[in-house]
């Protein structure tokens, strides 16, 4: 499976939820969930995962089918790649 990269486009902390746009593609976002966040002991180092608006990301992209439409597209096994 094929790395994808984006722009964190927001990410609701208290939600754990948020929006990846996709590498040069402004109207085309993909779902996040925060368990689809790579742990990293240094930037969470109490173990709560989270992304911040304008952050570039690198991720798999996988479709899942039986989900809402706004979630069909998901980002998983991110990982930040800038601040």
């Amino acid at each position: 499976m094929q790395r994808r990269e984006g722009i964190v486009k927001w990410f609701k902390e208290e939600k754990g939820y948020g929006r990846i746009m996709l590498e040069g593609q402004d109207g085309n976002h993909v779902f996040v969930h925060f368990s689809g966040i790579r742990p990293d002991p240094v930037r969470f180092p109490n173990g709560f995962r989270f992304l911040k608006e304008g952050q570039k990301v690198s991720f798999h992209l996988i479709e899942r089918p039986h989900a809402t439409d706004s979630q069909r597209l998901t980002a998983t096994d991110v990982e930040i790649l800038s601040d």
